[in-house]
C-alpha cells in the first residue's frame, strides 16, 4: 500500500470512528466540563487536533487509544477541583450539622420546584465529581460514560491496568461515600433533598442551575433504582443522553477535515 492510499485509510478509518464514539466522547467530555457548549467545543477541537496530526500518528499505537487521549487532553483545559462540598463549607460557616441544616429550611411542597430538580441534580452530580482527583475522576467517566474495558483505559490513560483499578476502586469508594451519606436520592431517610436547596436557593436570591438537559429523576425512581446496588445507581445518574444526528455530525467532520487535508 502506497502512502497516499494509506492517508486516505487512516482519515477514513478516523472520519467512521469519530462519528461511531461521538455519543460516548461527548458524554465522558460533558461531565468532565460540566456543560453542554464546552463540551461541543472540546470535541471540535480535539477532531482537528486529531486530523492536523494525523500524519504523526504511529499504527502501533490504536487509533481509538489515540483519538480518546487528545479528547481527555483537551478535557483537562476545563478541570476543576474542589476539596470540599459547598454544603460542607455553608455548615461549617454556619456552625450546625448538615441535618440541621437542612431541617433549618422551611419547606412547603411546590409542584413548580419538580420542574428544576433534575437540573439541580446535575449540579449536584458535577459538585461530587469535582471533590475527585484528575485520574480517578476521568478513570470513572471512561469506565461509566464509554463503557471501556480496564485495559482499554490503562492504554489512553497510560497507566498500568493494576493502577486502574485500584484508581477506578477509589474514585467510586469516594463517590459512594458522599452519596450514602446525604442524598435522599439514593435513600430516602437521608437529609439532603433536591426541593430543600431550590427553597435555599430561592430564599438567598442564588440562580438556580439551568441547561443540562438530563432527565433522570422520574425515571430512576419508577425504574431504575428498585433493584440496583448503589455503585449501579451511582453509575446511573452520570450516564449522559445525547443522540448526535449522524449525518449531521458527518457533514461537519468532513467540513473540518477538508480545511486542514
Amino acid at each position: 500500500m502506497n502512502n497516499k492510499s494509506y492517508d486516505v485509510d487512516l482519515e477514513m478509518e478516523l472520519e467512521n470512528l469519530i462519528i461511531q464514539d461521538y455519543d460516548k466522547l461527548y458524554a465522558c467530555a460533558f461531565r468532565m466540563v460540566e456543560n453542554h457548549q464546552d463540551a461541543e467545543d472540546v470535541l471540535q477541537n480535539s477532531f482537528l487536533n486529531a486530523y492536523k496530526n494525523l500524519s504523526k500518528f504511529r499504527s502501533e499505537a490504536k487509533l481509538f487509544t489515540w483519538l480518546y487521549r487528545i479528547v481527555i487532553n483537551e478535557c483537562y483545559k476545563y478541570f476543576k477541583y474542589i476539596n470540599k462540598l459547598p454544603l460542607v463549607k455553608i455548615t461549617e460557616d454556619l456552625g450546625v450539622t448538615e441535618k440541621e441544616f437542612f431541617d433549618s429550611i422551611g419547606y412547603n411542597a411546590d409542584f413548580d420546584d419538580d420542574l428544576v430538580i433534575d437540573e439541580l441534580r446535575e449540579k449536584c452530580l458535577q459538585a461530587f465529581l469535582k471533590c475527585l482527583p484528575k485520574n480517578q475522576r476521568v478513570c470513572f467517566l471512561l469506565k461509566t460514560c464509554t463503557g471501556l474495558k480496564n485495559k482499554e483505559i490503562a492504554e489512553i490513560m497510560e497507566m498500568s491496568v493494576e493502577n486502574v483499578k485500584v484508581t477506578l476502586f477509589r474514585g467510586r469508594k469516594q463517590l459512594q461515600e458522599l452519596f450514602e451519606m446525604r442524598c435522599s436520592l439514593i435513600d430516602p431517610q437521608k437529609p439532603c433533598q433536591c426541593q430543600l436547596w431550590i427553597k435555599f436557593m430561592n430564599d438567598h436570591n442564588l440562580a438556580l442551575p439551568t441547561g443540562y438537559k438530563q432527565l433522570k429523576t422520574d425515571g430512576l425512581r419508577k425504574a431504575h433504582f428498585k433493584n440496583l446496588s448503589l455503585l449501579k445507581k451511582i453509575d446511573y445518574l452520570y450516564t449522559v443522553e445525547q443522540t448526535a444526528d449522524k449525518k449531521e455530525l458527518s457533514d461537519k467532520i468532513k467540513k473540518i477535515a477538508a480545511n486542514i487535508m
